[in-house]
């Protein structure tokens, strides 16, 4: 199975951006080699290096099970050498500039890096560098994923790829972030969801959701009549209509 682990929620200044737990993609399921590796390194490619890895959920840390590391940290960094970096007004790139100088004292662009044998009590699984950075990380359990995952201080979103539903449902129970995937990549959010994380992710409360719909937007009421005759609003009804 594979896992990630993202940053802070929502709003945030990016130089005060935090790792949070992951639970996200490379790999097999929570700890099982029978998840598909190409779609776990293509969601860790994206999760880890879209938008150059500046994102609040970006897939920071990739927690792979034992049986499928060496495999997935293969193709993992052959598709990541592949990446064009470049202008993100055009089309062929993959990896944009960082934010502002301050994230590179050197430049705009950094190279996608991925870190291998990185151990849990490192800084860098406990920190986020958001920028295209990801830390590799072993796991010999689904319970040993979970628990190196949610072993940090914040917790926005995660994934796990797997094609083991128990395992799955597992993991969606376990993980301790705010959004959860299965078999997809960590980043992406629909306005409709409650979005936001646990422990020192982001102020504590959900962003989107329909409250914000309510506060954002006006309702409009619409009625269609496809009878083709008058109907008297709150006077005629289904069971006592007259023809």
């Amino acid at each position: 199975m594979v896992l990630s682990a993202l940053c802070h929620p929502g709003w945030h200044d990016p130089s005060q951006c935090h790792w949070r737990p992951f639970g996200s993609p490379v790999g097999d399921g929570p700890w099982h080699a029978g998840s598909d590796l190409d779609l776990a390194v293509e969601g860790a490619i994206w999760g880890g290096f879209g938008t150059s890895g500046q994102r609040c959920t970006a897939a920071s840390r990739v927690i792979v099970h034992d049986a499928v590391l060496k495999g997935f940290t293969q193709a993992f960094v052959e598709r990541a050498k592949g990446l064009r970096l470049g202008s993100g007004f055009e089309e062929t790139t993959d990896v944009g500039p960082v934010i502002n100088e301050t994230q590179l004292r050197r430049g705009f662009f950094y190279k996608p890096t991925i870190f291998g044998e990185v151990d849990p009590g490192m800084r860098i699984a406990r920190e986020e560098i958001f920028g295209p950075s990801v830390s590799v990380l072993r796991a010999r359990s689904l319970e040993e994923a979970v628990e190196i995952c949610n072993n940090t201080n914040y917790g926005l979103s995660s994934a796990i790829y797997t094609r083991d539903i128990d395992r799955a449902f597992r993991a969606i129970q376990d993980i301790a972030t705010g959004v959860t995937y299965v078999n997809a990549s960590t980043i992406g959010a629909e306005i409709q969801f409650p979005f936001g994380g646990v422990r020192q992710t982001g102020n504590g409360h959900r962003e989107g959701g329909w409250t914000v719909l309510d506060i954002m937007t006006e309702w409009k009421t619409v009625y269609i009549d496809y009878s083709g005759r008058l109907q008297k609003a709150q006077i005629e009804t289904a069971g006592y209509a007259k023809e």
